[in-house]
């Protein structure tokens, strides 16, 4: 399997929901079941809020390459951000980060 698309295998509709579950938690348990760390990762955005968003997820991924495709209607972009990673425990960082922006979902 390529090592560039692996994490299309997880999405966080694959990580069970509760008042008990901790959604990090189970994040890191199928990341580093799916996932070959160190290794490049590739986060993907859909940006919802205007394009003012895109700059605030450039200050969590500030030396990243973007890779932006907008939608058909130009309502969305998507973005794609290719980023070595050295753990699951990075990716979840990054993550929580991208949390905090109203405007972004993560897929």
């Amino acid at each position: 399997m390529d090592d560039n698309n692996i994490n299309n295998n997880i999405e966080f509709t694959d990580i069970p929901e509760g008042s008990s579950t901790d959604i990090y938690a189970n994040l890191k348990e199928k990341l580093e079941s799916v996932e070959k760390f160190p290794g490049i990762y590739n986060f993907k955005f859909i940006i919802t809020g205007g394009l003012d968003k895109i700059e605030e997820l450039r200050k969590v991924l500030p030396d990243d390459e973007f890779i932006e495709q907008p939608s058909k209607t130009g309502k969305y972009v998507s973005i794609t951000v290719k980023k070595q990673m050295q753990n699951a425990d990075e990716v979840i960082a990054i993550y929580k980060q991208t949390a905090n922006i109203k405007g972004i979902m993560t897929l």
